[in-house]
């Protein structure tokens, strides 16, 4: 049985009525107030919700008491909470996901200029191929800085045809460049500035440094993720 006399009575005297102005404004008797505070009687659902109104006062708060108010605010705190965890969780896997997409592109440019510095590194004169040949044409550049197809003969009077990556500022096709032969004639070799070796070495270093870096955020980003899964465990646990 529940007993809401007394809260009756409470929040009246706070709200700074008589027991005959709080009945006129509900459309009872004083004899019928009395009765309710002294939990001989009980007013019906519609009563109540005018006492709650008069009074001001949430219909959980009279019936249950302060205590079921205290409840229902940590509830409300609880998933207050719940919420800045699962909004936390949601913008942790939207940057896990932007972090992926960084790190699979950034490794895509990784491998290129990898292979790229491989290349000059391989096709670069190393004072150790044959002999200087200074009638090398150019028979067409793709683009300023890239790669260029390269013709030139033999000593049996084959014409050797190759692509190569060019630094040389302002070729254009027909220009005539030097260049040096490969041991058995067949490969050209370029004497690369030190400056295009060096810039290449550097830019793949740094993309190296990033993809660590990239893949170092995304396992911080997983391993919370993960502890934040069995601390909500633990307390669902706990809970039950």
């Amino acid at each position: 049985m529940l007993y809401i006399g007394s809260r009756i009575q409470e929040y009246r005297k706070k709200a700074e009525l008589s027991q005959e102005e709080f009945a006129d404004k509900i459309g009872v008797s004083r004899q019928a107030v009395s009765k309710w505070e002294r939990d001989k009687a009980y007013p019906d659902l519609d009563r109540l919700v005018c006492i709650c109104e008069i009074l001001d006062v949430q219909m959980d708060e009279l019936i249950y008491g302060e205590e079921r108010k205290k409840q229902g605010e940590l509830t409300q705190e609880n998933l207050a909470s719940n919420n800045i965890v699962h909004m936390k969780n949601l913008r942790g896997r939207n940057r896990f996901m932007r972090l992926k997409v960084i790190f699979g592109i950034m490794t895509v440019i990784c491998i290129f200029s990898i292979v790229m510095m491989a290349v000059l590194f391989v096709r670069n004169e190393w004072s150790n191929h044959k002999d200087k040949n200074d009638n090398v044409r150019v028979e067409k550049v793709y683009q300023q800085y890239t790669k260029a197809d390269l013709c030139y003969f033999d000593d049996d009077g084959r014409k050797i045809m190759n692509t190569v990556w060019l630094d040389v500022p302002g070729i254009r096709d027909g220009d005539y460049i030097q260049c040096y032969t490969g041991n058995d004639n067949s490969g050209l070799f370029l004497n690369y500035s030190l400056s295009t070796l060096i810039f290449v070495a550097v830019f793949v270093i740094v993309m190296i440094i990033f993809l660590i870096l990239t893949g170092s955020e995304m396992q911080r980003i997983k391993k919370e993720e993960i502890l934040q899964i069995i601390l909500e465990d633990e307390k669902a646990d706990e809970e039950i």
